[in-house]
This record gives structure tokens, sequence and C-alpha cells, in this order.
């Protein structure tokens, strides 16, 4: 049986709030790092934060799929239920001591997602909605602006990190033709939020993953938002634009010959 996307919501603000403050509970350990590479870095809480969040999910859905970020190639069995889970998105902002990332819960039916939370646990950002109800960032209601001149808006974006031909600055550029001005924040779950709560006006980024925008695109969309993917790719991975609904489609005309 098919839970209420309210019950989803609570097992996903628990879990993600117990993996966040597992980090939070280890902000000495920001080096403590698996990999470090050209534009990547593997944590050991990357990991941890992972592990708890799964617990934290199978106490009271144990048999559902779970899809994290850090065991992505792993084989999931058929259920109507998946969770998608990112346990520290912008792990390079979070190594450096910036303290924009977040972790990230959603709860997918049938691969539509219908809750979310995005919590930044540095920030005390606790992001949230499910398909029924409306978006909150800390209990308070949220709402997409206004903009709807694109030469007026702030976009969000961000760089493939693996994009070794140059598109990402493309696009960079191609956004800061059109916008009154682009912004890499490099958190994509946290800029999507960003919009939904009515700071910035939208954000794209060319290659991103499931597990980066599953969560924030059911808080977008409660906020008034539109989500959309532009692309896909092998890997649960997207080319995702986000925005208030007002400026979606010239910005998406203008950077559709890019793709």
């Amino acid at each position: 049986m098919i839970p209420p996307a309210s019950a989803l919501l609570e097992v996903a603000r628990q879990a993600a709030r117990r993996a966040g403050e597992h980090v939070l509970a280890q902000l000495d350990r920001r080096n403590d790092t698996d990999r470090i590479l050209r534009h990547d870095i593997k944590h050991k809480l990357d990991r941890e934060a992972q592990d708890v969040a799964f617990a934290a999910i199978r106490t009271t859905r144990p048999d559902d799929a779970i899809l994290g970020e850090e065991t992505a190639d792993a084989a999931l069995p058929a259920t109507d239920v998946r969770w998608v889970i990112d346990p520290i998105d912008g792990t390079i902002n979070f190594t450096h001591g910036l303290p924009f990332w977040c972790c990230c819960v959603a709860a997918q039916v049938r691969e539509e997602a219908v809750a979310g939370v995005v919590f930044a646990p540095e920030l005390s950002l606790m992001f949230e909605a499910h398909a029924d109800g409306p978006a909150l960032c800390n209990g308070r209601l949220l709402h997409v602006s206004e903009t709807s001149r694109l030469d007026q808006a702030l976009i969000h974006t961000g760089a493939d990190k693996n994009d070794g031909s140059g598109a990402s600055f493309r696009f960079f550029t191609r956004i800061a033709e059109v916008a009154q001005r682009p912004r890499i924040m490099g958190s994509a779950a946290l800029d999507i939020c960003w919009v939904a709560a009515g700071c910035t006006d939208a954000y794209f980024e060319p290659g991103v993953y499931l597990w980066d925008t599953a969560a924030a695109s059911v808080i977008l969309t409660r906020a008034g938002g539109r989500g959309e993917i532009l692309r896909h790719a092998p890997g649960y991975k997207m080319a995702f634009l986000a925005t208030n609904g007002r400026i979606h489609d010239p910005l998406r005309e203008a950077i559709r010959p890019l793709l």
C-alpha cells in the first residue's frame, strides 16, 4: 500500500535531518576525503551521511528501493516507492568551508517525485514540500518571484564536472548575455530552492543528476515554479531548467541551441 505524500514527507524529513546533523557534528573532518579529483571530491562523510539516511528510511519503509548518489551503480528492486538521496550536495563547498551544502531526500511514487526535503544544516534551513501541500522553509510559505523579463532575471547556473569541451562556459556566457546576472553557488538543490523561495528567478545546469534535483523539484513546483528536464543522459544524468515559470520559455529558447 502506498502511503499519502504527507507521510512520505515525514520520513524524508527525518532522514534528511539525521544525515545533515551527522555531517554538522563532524565539521572538523572537512578534509577527511577518499579522493580529490580535478573537478570533484569523494568525501568519507558523503558515504556516512548516506548510510544514516538509508537507516532512517528503512526504519519505517524497509522494502522500498533507495537510490543514493554514493551507490548509484547498484541494482534496485522494482517497488512502487523509491527514495532518492544526495547525502551532501555541494561537497566541494563543504570541504572548503562554505556553508552552501545540503542533504536531499525525495520520495518517488512510480518514478514521480511526490515529497522532498532539502536540509542545509550550516544555514539552519529546512526546505520541504509534498504533492498535496505547500512549499515551506522552516515553516514559512514559499513562492517564486514575479520577475517576467529575462533581462531583469537573476539566474543561477553551474559547470558540469565532467565537461572537458568548454560547453559549461558557453552556457554561462549565454546566460550572461540574456539575463541581468548569472551566479554559480555550487549546490544544485539549494539553487532550485532559492528559485522556489523567490530569491532568484531561475536555475540551469547542463549536467546534473537525479539526486541533485528530485527533492528540490517538488519544492519548486509547490512554490509555483516550473522544472523541466531538457536533455537525458545515461546514469541518471540530465540537463535541468528550473524557473519561476514566467521566464521559463524565453530562457529555454535562449539556451536550447547550445544543448
